[in-house]
């Protein structure tokens, strides 16, 4: 999260979209009776016919700005060969919003644009502030990065700087651009690099120091200094000389080359100097990440490529790139021995064109499995207390429900509970909840419900910057395009557990290509876009995201929830496991491996080798480009501190459990600084996140209080019961055995291993762990070793039978509705689901619902609805044993 949180928790050319093969079902469960069209106040006469309203299957959304509402700012500080979309929320995305940028951390280089141009750093020294309720401890660290020189020219000071070029991690920056008038100063800047390369022209260059540096090379073109206690290397063309020595200010005409680059050094010594130069004359004008999901190894493999263009003064291939501490742990790319010192921890190096990293990924499952000493008549009650709940979707004057941000936690509520209702056999409360999402998310994903102009519930596609906005926002991510993939990913989420059961509805035709666009504003995998940044949330190099849309603070950019990010991308893996699209699986894959590895590192510091060792605290709540800080931004309670990089809890959670010493010594810290185990501000999510750790404890503190906490906002006290029941019986996650598919877990109690399985494909399949267990998981199926599975039903002889259907359709608008009474019977009595779908001519399946079933009869409705023309109705009734009959009706 970024500052803006502070309560408690195109055009129609433009249209380009890729669409994605679905996978079909025969088996689906429970998607709810309740269409939009029968929602109080819905009227299809009051869609307005609004050309700025751009149709995305059966969605929509606007490019008029909806009333009242605040925008990304009008002027994009961007040379004109640069355009839109722009790669906002990255370590230098300042240049694009201020006249000059703010400080950039670029690792292990600090700057900060001027109107005289650039000032440079390598901060290596920590200092520690505080600006919390304990005056007796420092909550914040930072690096020190003081000015140690002034990259600028003889010709004067500058208008703006205007990013002219970027890449995946580097960012080319240029004064004077817009003016024929002065010089010109073009400095290219890259994460992980020693190296700023500078242009000039119309102007000699000139460097500015802190105090006289001591020049310990003079090699005529080459100069090796130290200045503060950095060292630094100046390498001009061959015949340049420089003026100035034995003064703070140094100047060269280049030779007429107009090139230069400077460079930070491990070390004082004519050896760093001379391989430095090695590189220095080679610029770095491409960077590009470029990820493998190796689905048999449970692996992503991750390549970071530098392109360069070669100077003359050449005399080696590539560059010197410094690795942070998740990469250099993660590759087996030769290191080079050099090390600098950063934020992030100790960065080593390597030398040439690439390197590669593998990653483990980490355990994810949709939900947990029906496991542990559940008293389910207990669990039941808790699921039909929320049921009962008026509206499900909490929107309204007495809660902070209708932004972006809150409706967003509401869908991982429901989300989460319709499993739970499924596995106490409660397939009406179940229908109840994904309805409710369903019905509310629909509203979302159509600008045209209301009109254009309308500021609740709309997406707007803003083209000055290239981003989809939802108004009404939250938390800066309208204006400043904060915390997309935060509030976002909750929407994935959602969309995900609708696809889980009822695969059709995202189909491109249907709500599946409004669901792409939201995907592509905050992690689009592709770089030739034209409305859409490449992966606007997520920073290749740092190997993290970053919250702040413009990233214009003196510590650079930020991430508070880190835990939020995790679920944006375990939602993006979900959505395309359930949907069978193999990209969107993949893109989800290398974000949650990376995102995981880097909270590890640099959130938890599992290692204790990356924060401060003279800090007060080992466990960061915001990671900042130049520190860290044990604060939100909205309070300062120890709960919320901890709470914020531990929700929403869930199956995409359990890479917090992966190392559970440190989940551990982490909640003893809380409980440290809390002064005790007694939460009153988030306790279930605490309570949640003591699980990875010591789950009896934890859910002996909820027993304690289970009548009477205060429940979170995005949670259920059904999910955590279930939760903590779960975790206490399957015991710690093993991240040290992979599985052969995305969606699968091993725990260990001490004393067996429990294996736990997901299995979207419509038929049964045979899951294998890297230790050689293999596990049986139905189709569309969560499975466990030792023969838990929630398949539901047993296997019978005969074949269900479809008693009964009757149809009524009715047209309103552009929208045909239809109303389909069915009964069903199975002698077996192990009846699983019904299907009833709207298809057109051709076969193609308009729209569809699933209700899941039980006994040996049933009866239900189906309410369908679409803009397209219907000409049949097919039913379709499942058994336990994947039996199915069909029924084709002509209307």
């Amino acid at each position: 999260m970024t500052d803006e949180h502070t309560t408690d928790d195109a055009n129609a050319s433009k249209e380009s979209i890729t669409t994605h093969s679905l996978s079909r079902r025969h088996y689906l469960g429970g998607v709810g009776a309740l269409g939009l069209a029968s929602i109080a106040g819905y009227s299809s006469e009051g869609r307005a016919a609004d050309s700025s309203v751009v149709s995305v299957g059966a969605g929509s959304y606007t490019t008029t700005l909806p009333s009242g509402e605040g925008s990304p700012p009008a002027t994009v500080y961007a040379t004109g060969d640069i355009s839109a979309p722009y790669p906002t929320n990255d370590w230098w995305s300042s240049i694009l919003f201020e006249q000059y940028g703010a400080p950039l951390w670029a690792h292990p280089l600090a700057a900060m644009p001027t109107s005289e141009g650039l000032d440079l750093s390598h901060p290596t020294e920590w200092t520690f502030t505080n600006d919390s309720g304990d005056s007796n401890r420092d909550n914040i660290a930072a690096m020190d990065d003081s000015t140690d020189v002034t990259l600028s020219t003889t010709g004067g000071s500058f208008a703006d700087t205007q990013c002219a070029g970027y890449g995946d991690w580097h960012t080319d920056i240029c004064w004077g651009a817009n003016d024929s008038t002065t010089p010109t100063l073009d400095i290219t800047l890259t994460q992980g690099s020693p190296f700023a390369f500078a242009e000039i022209s119309g102007a000699d260059a000139e460097l500015t120091f802190a105090v006289t540096p001591t020049v310990w090379a003079d090699q005529g073109n080459v100069l090796g200094l130290s200045v503060n206690g950095h060292h630094y290397g100046l390498f001009a063309p061959s015949g340049s000389t420089w003026s100035g020595l034995g003064s703070a200010t140094l100047t060269s005409a280049l030779d007429g080359a107009g090139y230069l680059t400077i460079a930070v050094l491990p070390e004082a010594t004519t050896t760093a100097l001379s391989r430095y130069e090695s590189y220095a004359y080679n610029q770095i004008t491409g960077t590009t990440v470029s990820w493998t999901y190796d689905e048999a190894a449970g692996e992503v493999r991750t390549t970071h490529t530098f392109e360069t263009t070669d100077r003359a003064e050449s005399s080696a291939t590539g560059t010197i790139a410094a690795l942070y501490p998740h990469q250099h742990k993660n590759t087996s790319t030769t290191l080079d021995g050099d090390t600098f010192v950063s934020p992030r921890g100790t960065m080593q190096t390597t030398t040439g064109t690439s390197f590669e990293m593998a990653l483990d990924l980490p355990p994810v499952l949709p939900y947990m499995p029906d496991i542990g000493s559940v008293d389910q008549t207990r669990l039941a009650g808790y699921v039909d207390d929320v049921e009962a709940e008026s509206p499900l979707v909490r929107v309204g004057s007495d809660t902070p429900g209708d932004g972006t941000y809150w409706t967003g936690k509401n869908y991982e509520r429901l989300a989460q509970l319709r499993p739970i209702a499924e596995q106490v056999g409660d397939m009406t409360a179940a229908d109840t909840f994904i309805t409710a999402l369903r019905t509310d998310l629909e509203t979302w994903l159509d600008a045209s419900v209301s009109g254009s102009t309308d500021s609740e519930d709309v997406f707007y596609y803003d083209d000055t910057w290239g981003t989809l906005i939802g108004y009404n926002d939250s938390f800066g991510s309208g204006a400043d395009l904060n915390d997309h993939h935060f509030h976002y990913g909750y929407y994935v989420k959602g969309a995900a557990e609708i696809a889980r059961r009822n695969p059709t509805w995202a189909d491109a035709s249907n709500w599946g290509e409004m669901i792409d666009h939201i995907i592509r504003d905050y992690a689009n995998p592709s770089r030739t876009d034209s409305m859409y940044p490449f992966l606007r949330n997520f920073a290749p190099y740092a190997g993290h995201s970053w919250a702040s849309g413009n990233a214009g603070y003196e510590l650079g950019n930020n991430q508070e929830s880190s835990s939020e990010a995790v679920n944006a991308y375990a939602a993006i893996l979900q959505y395309g496991e359930y949907t069978g699209d193999t990209e969107l699986r993949d893109l989800g894959a290398y974000l949650v491996a990376h995102e995981t590895a880097a909270v590890d590192e640099y959130w938890y510091d599992v290692d204790e080798e990356n924060h401060p060792s003279s800090w007060n605290y080992s466990y960061a709540a915001i990671v900042w480009g130049g520190g860290y800080k044990y604060d939100t931004w909205w309070t300062d309670d120890v709960e919320a501190i901890h709470g914020i990089n531990a929700l929403p809890v869930g199956g995409h959670s359990l890479s917090l459990g992966r190392n559970r010493a440190a989940a551990a010594s982490t909640y003893t810290e809380l409980v440290d600084a809390n002064g005790g185990d007694y939460f009153d501000y988030w306790p279930d999510i605490l309570w949640e996140y003591r699980a990875f750790s010591d789950p009896a404890d934890a859910l002996n503190l909820f027993e304690g209080r289970a009548s009477s906490y205060a429940v979170e906002f995005g949670e259920s006290k059904a999910h955590t019961y279930r939760w903590l029941t779960a975790m206490d019986g399957l015991g710690a996650v093993d991240a040290s055995v992979s599985a052969d598919t995305p969606l699968a877990a091993v725990f260990d109690d001490g004393t067996a291993k429990t294996y736990v399985a997901y299995n979207a494909a419509d038929t049964e399949t045979t899951v294998t762990f890297s230790d050689g267990t293999s596990l049986s998981v139905p189709a569309n199926s969560l499975a466990t070793t030792g023969g838990s599975s929630d398949s539901g039903g047993s296997e019978g002889s005969s074949v269900p039978t479809i008693d009964s259907v009757s149809t009524t359709t009715s047209t309103k608008g552009p929208w045909t509705n239809a109303i389909v009474d069915w009964t069903v019977s199975d002698a077996d009595g192990d009846l699983q689901s019904v299907t009833v779908d709207l298809r057109n001519d051709a076969g193609t399946v308009l729209d569809e619902m699933t209700t899941s079933v039980s006994g040996r009869s049933a009866s239900g409705t189906a309410d369908l609805r679409t803009k397209n023309t219907p000409t049949t109705v097919a039913v379709m009734v499942t058994d336990a044993a994947n039996n199915t009959t069909s029924n084709t009706t002509t209307l």
